[in-house]
């Protein structure tokens, strides 16, 4: 009876630290979201975000549950970069909940490459030789472009109701873009869309590649003890 109490205690206790540690990764995750977005765009002046890097690396350590929650935690953080760290209205601050939906999609867009990835991945992880990286990569590359066109629609049509609504807004690198073709007549939310795809393309492959790299580390840290 003892050995059954001991083992059930045991078992009891791995299971309040591994969802102590799926917390902490989540928390932490749309902590550092923030943190290199800022570092990246608002002090080095970089036209890069990153700013879904490390919920993609939640999604493939942990999944759609989790990854869903790292995401709605984005904006919450980004409400105190604008508001404490870039000195703009809270007004402002709140009108970025609505991009979280380009996070959303993002991760709803990745999970539906779950089937192929999970093979890939094992194969990579088991043996991480060159071809097994080739295969996978070749996926995640197919994500990248995609994760690209779905962005920038998303991002560009709520940055359009956002300027029909004149709503405040921050500005961002994809607004100098949008302003040249606006002037070359362009309409608005079609200048809405592409002024993203230039910054996006390049965004995105960082976030992918370096979201499935920052997964690796997740995953070791979740199996130690």
């Amino acid at each position: 009876m003892t050995n059954i109490q001991s083992a059930e205690n045991k078992a009891s206790t791995c299971k309040i630290s591994k969802i102590s540690k799926i917390a902490l990764i989540c928390l932490l995750s749309g902590l550092f979201n923030t943190l290199i977005s800022y570092l990246l765009n608002g002090i080095c002046g970089l036209p890069l975000y990153f700013d879904t890097l490390f919920t993609i690396a939640v999604f493939f350590s942990l999944g759609l549950i989790p990854a869903l929650i790292t995401a709605i935690l984005l904006p919450v953080f980004t409400t105190f970069e604008y508001i404490y760290l870039m000195n703009l209205e809270a007004e402002t601050a709140w009108w970025t909940y609505l991009f979280v939906l380009c996070v959303i999609f993002e991760v709803f867009l990745v999970f539906t490459f779950r089937k192929k990835i999970k093979p890939l991945d094992a194969s990579f992880r088991k043996k991480p030789a060159l071809y097994a990286f080739i295969n996978l990569a070749t996926l995640l590359m197919l994500i990248v472009v995609l994760d690209c066109i779905v962005v920038s629609i998303t991002g560009g049509i709520i940055d359009f109701f956002l300027t029909m609504l004149s709503a405040p807004k921050a500005f961002y690198p994809e607004d100098s873009f949008k302003l040249g073709l606006l002037r070359n007549n362009v309409p608005l939310l079609a200048s809405a869309i592409l002024s993203r795809i230039p910054i996006n393309i390049v965004d995105r492959f960082f976030v992918i590649f370096g979201g499935y790299g920052v997964s690796l580390l997740y995953r070791k840290f979740l199996k130690a003890h």
